[in-house]
């Protein structure tokens, strides 16, 4: 059965598992995007290429300021703000991740800098229409109320601007696997939503969908990683991730989205 986990338990989680991640993924705490999935590259090339999809749909213009919903150490957050040249304040409901990313790339509030906050994206404390656009990669499936985080995102952006999702979703409700029940556990992850699903919260959040497109054959090859990881993590740990890296390739109802919405 999947876990309702509240923003701390996840938080707690992360508090634990960043440095792992961060191994894995070349410094980053998301998935990459592989143009060729047998080609070998490196998760930081990779990770880094996913930045940059997310960027290019954004599209910011220079001096605005973005909000970057789920900024895990904050190596994401700083890419953007300099390849944009805007001001972007991320914010990750993991204490630690708040450490680690003001202690190493906290900057200011000028274009090209950076801030970082703990906030829970479903209570979001900034006032409405602050930022000019906002982007989520693989946020939202730890969300226990993923419309109402949505509509907080939509409350604090000014009509016109853009919010971009990079995230996992199901093509259909399925019978819960046990590679899938083991990711849920481990990652304190909320039963993942089907495509359908984040297109209708988005569209009553006040979003208009631009473009949903599926990127799992890019983002597959992410299953190699999970394993690499626990044979070098070792234990009964390893022993997970080497679980959950075989399950998850064989399962096919497992999609990524790349989802472009604008604030209406």
């Amino acid at each position: 059965m999947a876990v309702e986990p509240t923003p701390a338990i996840v938080g707690a989680m992360y508090d634990c598992y960043s440095k792992i991640f961060a191994d894995m993924l070349g410094g980053y705490i998301h998935l990459g995007y592989w143009e060729d999935p047998n080609k070998h590259e490196t998760p930081e090339v990779v990770a880094d290429r996913m930045t940059l999809k997310v960027g290019e749909r954004l599209s910011p213009a220079r001096g605005q300021r973005i909000l970057d919903v789920g900024c895990g150490t904050g190596k994401t957050t700083v890419q953007i703000a300099t390849t944009y040249d805007v001001h972007v304040t991320g914010i990750t409901v993991s204490h630690h991740q708040i450490e680690l990313a003001q202690a190493k790339y906290e900057s200011g509030e000028n274009p090209g800098e950076v801030r970082f906050e703990f906030a829970n994206a479903m209570e979001l404390p900034y006032p409405d229409v602050s930022f000019d656009g906002a982007y989520a990669i693989e946020s939202f499936l730890h969300m226990n109320d993923r419309l109402r985080a949505m509509q907080h995102i939509s409350r604090v952006l000014r009509p016109g601007s853009r919010l971009i999702i990079a995230d996992l979703y199901l093509d259909r409700p399925c019978p819960e696997s046990k590679a899938m029940a083991l990711y849920y556990e481990m990652f304190k992850l909320v039963t993942l939503p089907t495509g359908d699903d984040l297109q209708n919260f988005l569209q009553l959040a006040g979003f208009k969908v631009l473009d949903f497109t599926d990127i799992r054959a890019n983002i597959l090859p992410s299953t190699k990683l999970l394993a690499e990881s626990g044979k070098s993590v070792g234990g009964e740990e390893g022993q997970k991730f080497l679980e959950l890296a075989s399950g998850l390739e064989e399962l096919k109802e497992l999609g990524y989205a790349l989802i472009t919405a604008e604030r209406i």
